[in-house]
């Protein structure tokens, strides 16, 4: 038997405490579920999530894993980093600016596709914080904007994420 999902243990708690969340966020993410039916696993991005870039780290939720994932990425392990078509760091501090392009210069780094394509993104931690109903909901907004820019835009752009240029 497949563990449940994160995602559905929540739908599940919502249906019997919050029904109009509950119906919100079962519709929003069928939507986003029904742009990305069209689109192979085979061909969505290995995004790595890095949680602290000074000591490249990964410290997240299984529900933040599935957001990425029902946003259109295949979650790739920190220690895979350098196969990354993706890379989506958090911002807790403004250091970030400054240890971002260090780190960057790191040559497993510096080779990745995700640097190579200039596919680094910078998102707030607060996003990453909310772990309601509407905050997973606004993660997969904004993980579907990043990885699947053609698909989504939702307006979360420059308030809690932004593409880190390297150029």
């Amino acid at each position: 038997m497949e563990k449940e999902r994160e995602y559905q243990k929540l739908l599940q708690t919502l249906k019997v405490t919050d029904t109009p969340s509950f119906e919100r966020l079962e519709e929003e993410i069928d939507i986003v579920y029904h742009k990305l039916k069209f689109i192979s696993i085979e061909s969505r991005p290995r995004v790595t999530l890095v949680s602290n870039i000074r000591e490249l780290s990964q410290d997240f939720s299984a529900l933040t894993q599935e957001a990425l994932e029902i946003g259109g990425g295949i979650w790739q392990s920190i220690t895979d980093i350098r196969h990354a078509e993706k890379i989506i760091v958090v911002q807790r501090d403004e250091q970030l600016y400054s240890d971002l392009p260090v780190v960057l210069q790191d040559d497993a780094l510096a080779q990745s596709p995700a640097a190579v394509n200039n596919e680094i993104y910078v998102i707030q931690h607060e996003v990453l914080e909310d772990t309601s109903a509407n905050g997973f909901l606004k993660q997969v907004e904004v993980f579907a904007e990043i990885v699947q820019s053609k698909y989504f835009i939702y307006g979360h752009q420059g308030q809690d994420w932004v593409q880190f240029d390297l150029r």
